[in-house]
């Protein structure tokens, strides 16, 4: 008999049953759950319903887009994800892994930069398109991803910035900034005035996104031109070209990222009027992923895919 921190009692449970309710957990819909476990709806109903039994709980309640976990559910999941990925990643190490013939689900922690620019790479690379092999992309939270990796509940993360805590951190590639400006403003042979970067209102993608070089730019370089409290704070970066276009504001973005965004008519990109800070992208994993295990098989398709 083994009892949880929060006094959940878990005894003689089948790991594919707990594999079942992380992924149900994760996928917040039944019909999306049996397509990652490649097994029939029936099948995780009936995995949910032993659980139900066991825990004497519903540990999902039905919503009009899927469900949504009980607070016990919330409690177990905490509890048995990072364990369960644990064990799973162990058997691989013991494992040569094969991605021809393997039905991996990696999963990765993005911004939306990261979705647009280098996930269709990614996925070319992973051959997911005509494998066995999936992907599955969580949203970056700077302040969680070191946690995240640490307990396996994902496999990498892409940031562009460094994180906090003993995970595994490598450069791939480096990006400079530019503004984004309305189209309609007159600029200095590319380069933005720096009496308009002053006089327009900012719009800026907040700290979680990881792109904290923004708020270094405005409190260094960019120090009596850009306000340290923009007009309106966002949380991720493709709202930017219409905000910028639709409503006069000017943003400040990664260059070679926006590159891989279609940038609506009313917005260009511009160089600073300062020198550009550079940020650099980072691979974000657990020290413990090496091997032939198929996380360092990803993790190695990741690298040589992006890496300048």
């Amino acid at each position: 008999m083994t009892r949880m921190n929060n006094g959940i009692m878990l005894h003689s449970i089948d790991l594919n049953l707990l594999r079942t309710f992380v992924v149900v957990y994760r996928a917040k819909n039944l019909t999306a759950a049996a397509e990652t476990l490649r097994v029939s709806q029936p099948g995780v109903s009936h995995a949910l319903r032993r659980l139900r039994t066991h825990f004497d709980d519903p540990l999902f309640v039905r919503t009009g887009t899927g469900v949504r976990p009980t607070r016990l559910a919330v409690d177990l999941y905490a509890e048995v994800s990072g364990p369960l990925s644990h064990i799973v990643a162990s058997t691989e190490d013991r494992t040569r892994f094969d991605p021809a013939t393997s039905r991996r689900t990696f999963r990765i922690a993005l911004t939306d930069l990261g979705e647009a620019g280098l996930l269709p790479r990614i996925l070319q690379a992973t051959g997911s398109a005509g494998s066995g092999i999936s992907i599955e992309v969580v949203p970056l939270d700077i302040d969680t991803v070191a946690r995240d990796v640490l307990s396996r509940d994902i496999d990498a993360a892409i940031t562009s910035s460094p994180v906090l805590g003993p995970v595994s951190q490598e450069i791939l590639f480096h990006d400079r900034y530019a503004c984004l400006a309305p189209a309609t403003l007159q600029d200095d042979e590319g380069r933005i005035r720096v009496e308009d970067l002053q006089r327009l209102p900012e719009a800026r993608v907040g700290p979680s996104a990881g792109h904290r070089a923004i708020t270094e730019a405005v409190t260094t370089l960019g120090a009596g031109v850009l306000s340290r409290t923009p007009q309106v704070e966002v949380p991720r970066f493709t709202s930017l070209p219409w905000i910028v276009a639709r409503c006069g504001f000017v943003a400040i973005v990664p260059i070679d990222a926006f590159a891989a965004l279609t940038i609506p008519a009313g917005a260009k990109l511009l160089e600073l009027p300062f020198p550009s800070p550079t940020t650099s992208v980072h691979l974000i994993s657990h020290h413990d992923a090496g091997g032939a295990s198929a996380t360092a098989w990803f993790l190695n398709t990741v690298r040589s895919t992006l890496a300048a």
